[in-house]
């Protein structure tokens, strides 16, 4: 008897799969779509066998989603293939990385994807340091800020109007309400409240009148206030990633990022491909095939100067000397 009602549990059983086996799905159910896909190769669909109104795009424009057909192996290191067509490939990477160009529009490229053709990417920068995966680091701009023969600074003309770099500012003034330190310091990474600080302090008692090269010399944080003011060549200064304000002076620990991860010369490779392709660029010191030497100031102080950086063999050292002797004023952002 139990052999029998185990049979008849079996029977009933398989005509319950029979059945639903015999249920037809939908086009929907299917990945199928009445919509059109804007990715999609004219020839490139699957009509849905239940429903010559759906369809499934089974062949991608690979180009307007952004692979090419460039070789990207020495350089790239996860390629992805485009589901179309195995010839045309992306490189997959983080966020932002050490090297890559940064846009007016927030978002971060490799140089070897720059185009010069598309007006909606102006470069404005080069990363040169990233955290959290990429999500945050720090820009560099592409050119140092310079200004008239009063070292005056002008926001729409910001590079290329003197061979010299801005003054530092405050030559026989200390500023109080920025810490000063006497060694170099990586835990210094304020450089935005103490470039504002600086933008925002005159020398007491002033003997020099405001627009002159002494005024800018002696009593004012020339360099800061150029800073804050500065957004670059073709950008709003009210753009919400590289408008006025959101540059500053790095401080310190800021510039000392540069010694991380090869930053420096990754930064190097980026400008001279970013020279080759047109871009106006330039070496964030004086560069040829020996040595690597200028010097970078910072928005961190002691009591008799700003400390500046030399670049020697793309070795960091600190600078002899104090305000006086300059430094060129690379603004950054961070991101």
């Amino acid at each position: 008897m139990k052999y029998v009602l185990f049979l008849i549990a079996i029977l009933f059983s398989s005509q319950a799969a029979a059945l639903n086996c015999e249920k037809q799905p939908t086009c929907e159910e299917l990945g199928y779509s009445t919509e059109n896909n804007p990715n999609c190769l004219d020839d490139g669909y699957l009509i849905c066998p239940f429903d010559s109104q759906y369809k499934k795009c089974v062949n991608f424009n690979c180009e307007s989603l952004g692979f090419t057909n460039n070789d990207k192996t020495s350089w790239c290191k996860n390629i992805a293939v485009c589901p179309g067509n195995k010839d045309y490939t992306a490189c997959i990477k983080a966020t932002c990385e050490i090297g890559d160009v940064y846009y007016s529009d927030g978002s971060c490229g490799l140089v070897e994807d720059y185009n010069p053709n598309n007006q909606s990417k102006t470069p404005v920068g080069i990363v040169y340091y990233v955290e959290e995966g990429g999500r945050h680091g720090r820009v560099m701009a592409l050119n140092g800020l310079t200004g008239d023969e009063n070292h005056n600074f002008d926001p729409k003309n910001p590079f290329h109007n003197t061979n010299n770099p801005l003054v530092q500012g405050f030559e026989l003034y200390d500023v109080p309400a920025i810490q000063n330190v006497t060694t170099l310091l990586s835990s210094r990474l304020n450089g935005q409240e103490e470039t504002r600080i600086l933008a925002q302090t005159v020398m007491p008692d002033c003997p020099y009148h405001e627009g002159t090269s002494d005024y800018h010399w002696y009593c004012v944080g020339t360099q800061a206030r150029a800073t804050l003011a500065f957004y670059p060549p073709d950008t709003d200064a009210d753009n919400p990633y590289v408008g006025a304000g959101h540059w500053y002076q790095p401080a310190i620990g800021e510039l000392l990022l540069l010694k991380e991860n090869d930053a420096w010369n990754k930064v190097l490779e980026t400008v001279d491909k970013l020279k080759a392709a047109g871009v106006d660029v330039s070496y964030p010191c004086y560069k040829d095939n020996i040595n690597i030497y200028w010097k970078h100031c910072t928005s961190t102080t002691e009591a008799s100067s700003y400390f500046a950086w030399e670049f020697v063999s793309a070795d960091l050292s600190l600078a002899a000397g104090g305000r006086d002797n300059g430094g060129e004023i690379r603004p950054i952002l961070a991101f």
